[in-house]
């Protein structure tokens, strides 16, 4: 049974599923404020049009995060297109474990390892990122090119973690929070902030 859908955002990271996209899903075009260069694909419109165009299309939210990692802007589109189906998309060179869950909307990329874990909704776990067992993340997470998360790692909603990163077992990283490319995260963080460096600090 093949999905038809759209993808929300014209930008790298919708360039990047549609070069990842596995066999069942079709891609009807991509809604932005204005046409994307770059993406081969019809635009639908703004937000607005493609509602009002499209009311029951299923969507998967191609929109990553803002300049300085905060992933609130996303997590408005997420709640913007509640309503609407969001399928799991996922690499046919990722390994997906039997006892992983993957939550709506989420997408897995190329050579992603994932052992036993629980992934929230619309999360973006990308190239070559590996998640242990017991890694149990909120919704609206990203994790970089080849961040590497250990086994009972806590992750909350709204997080971004930088390409490269490094999160040690058994720790928890609040909402809101972003860890800069390249961090090692070695304990857990009480308060949510900015942080980066080895081992990391709230900057």
């Amino acid at each position: 049974m093949n999905t038809t859908l759209a993808l929300i955002g014209g930008g790298g990271h919708a360039v990047s599923l549609m070069e990842m996209m596995p066999c069942g899903y079709s891609v009807a075009g991509y809604v932005d404020f204005e046409p994307c260069d770059g993406l081969e694909l019809p635009w639908l419109g703004t937000d607005c049009e493609f509602m009002a165009r499209y009311p029951s299309m299923p969507v998967h939210i191609a929109v990553v995060m803002g300049r300085d990692g905060n992933m609130k802007v996303r997590r408005g589109i997420i709640d913007r297109y509640a309503c609407r189906e969001m399928p799991v998309i996922v690499s046919s060179s990722a390994l997906v474990t039997s006892h992983v869950i993957i939550g709506r909307g989420s997408a897995v990329m190329h050579r992603v390892v994932i052992n036993g874990a629980n992934i929230g909704e619309c999360n973006v776990i990308n190239t070559g990122a590996i998640i242990e067992h017991g890694v149990s993340t909120g919704s609206n997470v990203f994790i970089g090119p080849g961040a590497v998360i250990c086994g009972g790692v806590t992750i909350g909603s709204d997080v971004m973690i930088g390409a490269g990163a490094v999160i040690r077992s058994n720790v928890a990283i609040p909402s809101g929070t972003v860890i800069g490319m390249g961090s090692v995260v070695t304990k857990s963080i009480d308060k949510s902030g900015v942080y980066a460096g080895n081992p990391c600090k709230l900057l």
